[in-house]
């Protein structure tokens, strides 16, 4: 209720460029246009901040969902949902023969993740698609694996998401969704409070309002977060097998996982 009421604030400051887009989306559905809206912003800035914010762990957790995918060495196809500007796509089509279709909603961060494809070294095979998670416009049964990183926090329905990832992957392929959570421990999980709630959103307010505007909204996500556990459940009623939890870094991230099965 919080990220609508802070949407339905927002959504008359939105840009006149983003109002198409925003008309194809439900009136009622204000968290996608919350979520389009604050990251149309600063997209250049988001992989600094997403290492500011992962204190420097982010490379490692991208390598963790690439070991968990297991594409096959032939090389396979790969939905990387809500990609954002393409990190975890890239790390994917740097693999050989490795072909990936990123999802995101925000129409520049995808623009972002154009600009940074044409810097990297080599054709990566990587393609594109503004679309919403809870309906992607794929066929079904047509990648060896899906993924989602650091956004079930942002869809508007986490069932949904798993849902439709469950329905483009090839039976026997794997679902794996890697997100920020509440990490565990009497000596760690205060100083990461700290850091998160307290020492971020005053380092934005630094930059720019939008920056600081960017860190609460993010910060207070992970404190409403589901937690892993939760994950799996929706995991499991989402019609996924053999359904695992990894947590990474102290607790700050999870990496869970599961299977379409025949």
């Amino acid at each position: 209720m919080q990220v609508a009421t802070t949407a339905a604030k927002n959504v008359k400051h939105t840009p006149k460029k983003y109002l198409e887009l925003q008309r194809e989306i439900s009136s009622s559905d204000r968290k996608a246009k919350f979520v389009m809206y604050l990251f149309s912003e600063g997209p250049q800035e988001y992989d600094f901040l997403l290492k500011i914010l992962s204190m420097g762990r982010d490379n490692y957790w991208r390598n963790s969902i690439i070991e968990k995918a297991r594409v096959p060495r032939r090389g396979g196809k790969v939905l990387d949902i809500a990609c954002g500007t393409g990190l975890v796509s890239f790390q994917f089509a740097s693999r050989p023969n490795n072909t990936v279709v990123g999802i995101d909603i925000t129409r520049e961060m995808l623009q972002r993740a154009l600009a940074l494809k044409g810097r990297t070294r080599g054709d990566l095979d990587v393609n594109l698609i503004q679309a919403r998670a809870e309906n992607l416009p794929l066929r079904s049964g047509a990648f060896d694996c899906a993924t989602i990183s650091l956004a079930t926090r942002n869809v508007s329905s986490v069932a949904g998401t798993f849902r439709e990832m469950r329905r483009c992957v090839k039976e026997g392929s794997p679902v794996i969704s890697m997100d920020f959570t509440r990490p565990r421990g009497s000596i760690f999980a205060p100083f990461y409070n700290f850091y998160t709630f307290r020492v971020l959103p005053a380092f934005g307010l630094v930059i720019s309002r939008h920056w600081n505007g960017i860190f609460a909204y993010l910060a207070g996500s992970i404190q409403r977060s589901k937690t892993p556990e939760e994950l799996s459940r929706i995991m499991e009623e989402a019609g996924l097998e053999n359904v695992e939890v990894k947590r990474m870094t102290h607790g700050v991230t999870a990496l869970v996982s599961g299977y379409k099965g025949s």
